[in-house]
């Protein structure tokens, strides 16, 4: 059985981040209610023991949060080709805040998995802190930049060059054939418009680190880190969630999540 993870969320009344093993997942930073579900097979590199965080904000900094805020959170495991056959294997849901809460909550949990395959792992790379903060900034945007010129310019082969390790962990973890990865690549580049791909000036990205220190990446203040992909239509806009790790001292950082 090839297995797929879905994780359910269903949120209200906060701004909230989710992390699989500390890698983000899922930032919400836009005032209103979420209900979806995305698969999240690529989070977890083994089968096992995995670590699932949620910080929940307040929508107003320092306030706390209002009646009725609450994350839910469901991941379901079904086989390949069966959604059907779906059962839940982990659930958890946030209690009741008192009235005069912090607005901030933080909490981790786990889940084990028990996926067929062994992905590329970040665990694997070397400490970034320990690296010039202002020359691992260069670095990234540099290839920030390259990103968004192969988006911009419909350049399959650069994007494919860039995002190599990151797209072979979504294919091995989601079981394509070949025929669906070259489908999957196609419809993801030329489905972006030159116009809508937006990078904002260095200066408006902070330095980022997450995995302790293995993964890195540049992120602007209240979303993820990443390329923000706009759309004349509102409900197509999102964020092209981008972290690097470096494997060891003399190579260059790739892109892995």
């Amino acid at each position: 059985m090839n297995p797929i993870y879905e994780l359910f969320i269903d949120a209200r009344g906060c701004f909230y981040e989710i992390l699989i093993n500390d890698v983000p997942v899922y930032f919400h930073y836009n005032i209103g209610a979420t209900a979806f579900r995305l698969p999240v097979n690529s989070f977890f590199p083994k089968k096992g023991e995995q670590k699932i965080s949620l910080r929940m904000i307040s929508v107003v900094e320092g306030k706390p949060f209002p009646q009725g805020a609450e994350v839910i959170l469901n991941i379901d495991e079904y086989p390949q080709g069966f959604p059907r056959e779906r059962k839940v294997v982990f659930k958890y849901k946030t209690e009741p805040f008192e009235k005069d809460n912090k607005g901030v909550f933080i909490v981790e949990k786990k889940i084990s998995v028990n996926v067929p395959y062994t992905l590329i792992n970040w665990e694997d790379g070397i400490d970034l802190r320990k690296e010039n903060k202002e020359v691992l900034k260069e670095q990234l945007w540099k290839v920030y930049q390259e990103y968004t010129l192969a988006f911009g310019n419909k350049d399959l082969s650069k994007y494919r060059e860039l995002t190599k390790l990151r797209q072979k962990n979504i294919f091995i973890s989601m079981y394509y054939t070949p025929e669906q990865i070259e489908q999957a690549e196609m419809s993801y580049v030329e489905g972006i418009q030159n116009e809508t791909v937006k990078l904002y000036p260095l200066e408006n990205y902070q330095l980022v680190f997450h995995g302790g220190g293995k993964l890195v990446g540049l992120q602007m203040p209240k979303d993820a880190p990443g390329i923000f992909i706009d759309n004349d239509d509102e409900e197509n806009t999102f964020m092209e969630y981008i972290l690097f790790y470096r494997k060891s001292k003399d190579l260059p950082l790739s892109i892995i999540s």
